[in-house]
């Protein structure tokens, strides 16, 4: 029988054993010690092969070169003493343990796993680090933190990041990555493309992306001024800075241009800008410079250049000339601004502030707001508004003149909206008494003037002007309150807002269900009171029911701009403001389509129900109260619950919202309709006229005297209505 051995054998025998180990072609010996033969220990997967090499355990030769056998012993002295049947059990013993120690072998051996290619099992090898030195634990410090007091502040500090400056978090030791270059090379030159500030102190920062602030609390007019004192002082610790005031000319801004005037000395001082630097410094080298430009139909330059001197930006905004134009080119100045005076920032470094006060929407969006957002990014300028709320989900408001003339009042048209790209909700007229909400304020921005700040990082300050007189008084919406329901600024065009919509099946009804309503309006509250006779009531009845079907055939047509089943994809809108546009559009129109057809049906029992003499004796007044049962439409029930539902889900998701005001009026009033019948006897005939007697005989009558003619006072002068 042949084995395989390992093929590092330890030859390392003891120098005293006759045994040793010989290896050749035909025959490998293994020494081992003088009283134990070597035999494989259990366990150990020694695979056998029929060309193995043969093994024995023997004697090294004797002086005659014979070989003795492994089982076979020198003759002691007394081996002749030996009986003689001792080889015979110990050939018998032997075979028993053979066969024992084979028995064994193999049941280990068939409780192996043999692998595919089999082979010595080499265990892993494990490391240890014996360190006989015994470790020495550090003493932890005990580190003292005191809490910062903003109050031991010299300055207000916060953190402020723009949109020229996206991505960007302060540091207050920069890793400077290459070495400083003169600053002749780091200047762009006026057809570059966008100029990015990126002032010392600041290094990159992908996780941060911030955009212009367009939701600030209605304030005063000094109120915002201050705010804007407080952000031309943060930027002019980063960098030099050039301030344009941009005033509107209108006649309506007069009050505003005045506040600024008054508040001008104090603003300067509080940037300790007031007195000259000159004699110090190189103008180039001055932290703060001024420009006042104004607008209407044309943009105008009243400080032909930036100046340093306090006393003449002063005098150029309280002497500003009164445009009567009307027209209001806001973007277009702001373009012109950036175009003409862009040098600043190319060649002094300076960051441009642009200050616009207006109190309307601005005419020239359509053709000029991607242009001036575009420039004011390349050149870096930041644009910050003092401007009016929109009006909600229209582009113009309305407000009363008392014209001196004639002593009437005169409901001028103003364009204050609207807040969003195009209008997104309903125009339906409420039934019953109440207000109709027609110039609701919306709590946002005007979208284009709002787009603007958006996307050059200012910010927008809603202020009370004058243009603002005439929206419904709500009270005021709160900016954190409506945040969540603000507009998307990223479209900067109608034909973009418009390919989106078409991506969310539920927006683009909203809209066009909006566009709709504006070319086809239902006629709003009927005749709620009827004084009838027995001779006409059914004709007074049936003409009453014209209108509502006039009503409801309106309706029906705005109602086809949602496609069936249109409410399952309210689940799926994850917009705040879209889901309560959808929910205030289409209850809306569902409670007009059930009051209708609520109403058509009660007069038409009315007709059916009511005889002659009933209306001569008992029935000859309606009056029609609103009812929160459906008394005549049963089978509008369920439309009427779904369209309740909405409304009331506007008001708990948006409380303190314009959806939520139009919501609560459209609630106010029940669905159905209830006809309270009553009777007023009529009037009694007229006595007969007295019987006319003979006329007296006639007498000499003297012509009167001729009169003077008299000429009329003439009429009141025509009232002559200021362009807001």
């Amino acid at each position: 029988m042949a084995f395989d051995l390992p093929t590092e054998t330890d030859s390392s025998f003891d120098a005293d054993s006759n045994w040793e180990y010989r290896e050749d072609d035909d025959v490998e010996f293994a020494a081992a010690d003088d009283d134990a033969l070597f035999e494989p220990s259990d366990g150990l997967d020694m695979p056998f092969a029929d060309d193995d090499k043969a093994v024995w355990f023997a004697e090294a030769p004797d002086a005659d070169g014979e070989l003795v056998a492994a089982d076979s012993r020198p003759a002691t002295e007394d081996a002749s003493d030996a009986p003689l049947g001792n080889d015979s059990r110990g050939s018998v013993a032997g075979t028993l343990i053979s066969v024992v120690l084979h028995v064994a072998l193999l049941l280990n051996l068939a409780q192996l796993v043999i692998d595919d290619e089999p082979g010595w099992y080499e265990p892993p090898l494990e490391a240890f680090i014996v360190n006989d030195k015994p470790i020495e634990e550090e003493e932890l410090k005990t580190v003292e933190y005191v809490l910062a007091n903003p109050d031991e502040r010299e300055l207000e500090v916060r953190e402020v990041i723009n949109a020229a400056r996206i991505g960007m978090v302060a540091t207050e030791n920069p890793r400077r990555e290459s070495a400083p270059q003169q600053l002749t090379e780091l200047l762009p030159s006026p057809r570059e493309q966008h100029v990015y500030d990126v002032p010392e102190g600041l290094e990159v920062d992908d996780r941060i992306v911030v955009n212009g602030t367009t939701g600030r609390e209605l304030v005063q007019i000094d109120s915002a001024l201050d705010l804007i004192t407080w952000e031309i002082a943060n930027n002019m610790q980063e960098s030099r800075v050039l301030v344009v005031w941009l005033l509107d000319a209108s006649g309506s801004l007069t009050e505003q241009r005045k506040a600024i005037a008054r508040r001008l000395r104090r603003i300067y001082g509080e940037l300790n800008a007031l007195q000259t630097q000159t004699d110090q410094l190189p103008r180039t080298e001055l932290p703060l410079l001024s420009g006042v430009v104004t607008f209407g139909e044309k943009t105008t330059f009243v400080t032909p250049q930036p100046t340093e001197n306090f006393d003449e930006i002063q005098s150029a905004i309280q002497n500003v000339e009164v445009d009567q134009s009307g027209v209001e080119n806001i973007f277009g100045a702001v373009k012109q601004v950036c175009s003409n005076w862009s040098r600043y920032r190319t060649t002094q470094r300076r960051r441009i502030l642009l200050i616009t006060v207006t109190d309307e929407a601005g005419d020239d969006f359509s053709q000029s707001l991607e242009p001036a957002i575009n420039v004011c990014q390349r050149f870096g300028a930041k644009a910050y508004v003092v401007g009016p709320t929109a009006v909600f989900g229209r582009r113009q408001g309305f407000v009363p003149y008392r014209a001196p003339e004639d002593g009437k009042t005169y409901q001028l048209p103003v364009d204050l909206g609207p807040e969003s790209p195009v209008m997104e909700t309903v125009v339906l007229p409420f039934w019953y008494a109440g207000s109709q909400f027609e110039n609701l304020s919306s709590g946002f921005a005007p979208y284009a003037l709002a787009r603007l700040v958006h996307e050059t990082g200012g910010v927008y300050f809603t202020t009370n002007m004058t243009t603002m007189s005439g929206l419904t008084p709500t009270g005021v919406f709160d900016a954190a309150t409506i945040k969540s329901f603000a507009p998307d600024y990223r479209f900067g065009t109608a034909e973009d807002y418009m390919r989106d919509l078409a991506k969310h099946p539920l927006r683009k009804a909203v809209v066009e269900a909006s566009i709709m309503s504006r070319t086809t309006q239902p006629p709003g509250t009927p005749q709620l009171y009827f004084a009838v006779t027995s001779g006409n009531f059914r004709q007074t009845a049936t003409e009453a029911q014209k209108s509502a079907a006039k009503g409801q055939y309106m309706v029906e047509s705005i109602l086809q701009s949602f496609p069936p089943g249109i409410e399952k994809e309210l689940a799926c809108e994850d917009s705040a403001r879209w889901r309560v546009n959808f929910c205030l559009t289409y209850g809306r129109l569902l409670a007009q389509r059930v009051r209708n057809l609520e109403y058509n049906y009660g007069l038409a029992w009315v007709k059916s129900n009511l005889a002659n003499d009933d209306v001569d004796t008992k029935a000859n007044r309606w009056n029609i109260r609103p009812s929160k049962k459906l008394n005549y439409a049963g089978t509008m029930r369920k439309t009427a619950a779904l369209s309740e539902e909405l409304l009331q889900r506007v008001v708990d998701e948006a409380p303190g919202t314009p959806w939520a005001v139009l919501a609560s009026r459209e609630l106010k009033d029940g669905f159905g309709i209830e006809i309270q019948q009553s009777y007023v006897a009529p009037p009694p005939p007229r006595p007969p006229a007295p019987r006319t007697t003979a006329p007296p005989k006639n007498k000499v009558q003297f012509a009167p005297e001729p009169k003077k003619p008299t000429t009329p006072p003439p009429p009141p002068p025509k009232p002559v209505l200021p362009k807001l």
